[in-house]
């Protein structure tokens, strides 16, 4: 009896020390230098923003400091340990333009409710992370592709193919595929199912219509997912279309 009136105590006791924490802002790395890309080019990445507090966590006010960045949030609250994607879209000025480039998303953190993520620089203090959970920590999910390239071999043009991918959860949350993108109109990818839970796998249906082509081709179907160490993955298809 005594050892169970202990247990809640102290059950109770980690309870009220996590909620009286606080929101916290936790980044694993706040800036992504791209000001070596040529003028002219878009370019993408993506923050990972988690919630290393005891309480709610709000996201909003996401504010660019200039029109050449595009940034979106997928999510806008974040329970503890949680985490968003701050998906950035930038038009590089190249070097010749050595400005510094940033988003600020408002946050309910009250150490930290103005965050800044640079984009073309390192951070002004060299300090790379504002974080209570590191990239590495164990809770999140991971995509993992036993296969990232499939070669047709020799095909009759306008033949169409497909192949199958195989995408696994190896992470310990929840995996969401949220975007697929082909690298033409003669390639079709569609996904069986959208949702992985840690240890599930998926199915990725690549489709390939070889018309109007000739000679050796290569295509590129990029996933995004989730995964804050790997965003983004690409996946290659080959062949050799005949007459």
């Amino acid at each position: 009896m005594i050892k169970k009136i202990i247990t809640l105590v102290v059950f109770f006791f980690s309870f009220c020390v996590a909620q009286s924490i606080g929101p916290v802002v936790s980044v694993p790395k706040i800036d992504y230098d791209f000001s070596n890309a040529p003028a002219g080019t878009s370019v993408e990445h993506s923050f990972v923003i988690y919630n290393g507090g005891g309480a709610l966590l709000t996201l909003s006010g996401v504010k660019s400091s200039c029109n050449c960045i595009t940034a979106t949030l997928d999510k806008n609250s974040l329970i503890p340990g949680d985490s968003a994607h701050l998906d950035i879209d930038y038009v590089s000025k190249g070097n010749a333009n050595p400005e510094d480039n940033y988003v600020t998303v408002k946050t309910n953190d009250p150490n930290n409710p103005d965050l800044k993520l640079f984009v073309t620089r390192a951070y002004p203090d060299n300090k790379p992370t504002l974080s209570g959970i590191p990239i590495d920590s164990s809770f999140h999910p991971a995509a993992n592709f036993p296969e990232t390239e499939h070669n047709f071999g020799s095909i009759k043009q306008g033949q169409i193919v497909e192949c199958f991918f195989i995408i696994k959860n190896n992470g310990n949350t929840t995996l969401i595929i949220k975007d697929i993108k082909t690298s033409c109109g003669c390639t079709a990818a569609v996904v069986k199912k959208k949702e992985l839970l840690p240890g599930d796998s998926s199915q990725i249906r690549v489709q390939f219509d070889s018309a109007g082509l000739n000679g050796k081709v290569n295509r590129v179907i990029s996933i995004t997912t989730n995964d804050p160490i790997h965003p983004r993955k690409s996946l290659t298809i080959f062949a050799d279309v005949t007459k």
